[in-house]
């Protein structure tokens, strides 16, 4: 996309910078339409930035926290860059209005195409979803990144059904959460797929049973979830 980059490319707060994300697009070159998807922490609204359609989450900010956890997604969404993520393309990251803006993959998410749209992938369909999402998650972890919450309904696909992992709103460096020990979880936030604590987060069916028993959340955690989403 043709969108300026204009310095200092920081976020309010300076903690998050990048060479290649506008940090701070201005109004008129997008507009927001109708959502398209509602969680409990954001909703995904399609738009169109510079003249081309992409998907736009708008976290829910109630709380410090909320924006704290905004900042942290958008410091690791800047770091990345692997064909199996949802591709970041720029975003608003100063008041009043924070948003991620991301490609537009046209397939939806696999948990949609699988149990509304009734999609019965063929064998090497399943082998080629499993051998990308296995690669991205090899990527995440060889940066030290635990996602935390990998599931059917974070994982987008493209028209040509190829696989992009999104939703790095729990996600986590593990060099911080092996600063993290049982005596000091405790409740917090909004419930993800029905559970959620402040490091024993992500959607009940898929998480990990060490999880479970409040050990913390290591690589182990997401390849178990990797494999119940594939299974």
């Amino acid at each position: 996309m043709g969108l300026e980059i204009l310095e200092p490319n920081t976020c309010i707060r300076g903690c998050c910078t990048s060479r290649k994300i506008p940090m701070h697009l201005p109004p008129p070159c997008y507009s927001l339409s109708q959502p398209i998807a509602r969680g409990a922490e954001s909703v995904v609204y399609e738009a169109i930035l510079d003249g081309k359609r992409v998907a736009v989450k708008k976290p829910i900010l109630s709380t410090s926290e909320d924006i704290d956890k905004f900042h942290k997604e958008l410091q690791i969404l800047c770091t990345l860059d692997h064909w199996g993520i949802a591709k970041l393309v720029g975003a608003h990251a100063k008041p009043p209005n924070y948003m991620l803006f991301f490609e537009y993959y046209e397939s939806g998410n696999l948990a949609r195409k699988l149990h509304v749209d009734e999609w019965s992938p063929s064998i090497r369909q399943a082998l080629e979803i499993t051998a990308r999402l296995a690669k991205t998650l090899q990527y995440l972890h060889n940066l030290g990144i635990v996602h935390r919450d990998v599931k059917p309904a974070n994982i987008l696909l493209d028209i040509q059904l190829q696989t992009h992992l999104t939703d790095f709103g729990l996600a986590e460096y593990k060099k911080n959460l092996k600063l993290v020990s049982t005596e000091n979880w405790k409740s917090t936030g909004k419930p993800t797929g029905g559970f959620h604590k402040r490091n024993m987060v992500g959607t009940l069916i898929y998480m990990a049973p060490e999880v479970l028993r409040k050990e913390i959340h290591t690589e182990k955690s997401d390849v178990y979830s990797f494999a119940i989403t594939v299974k």
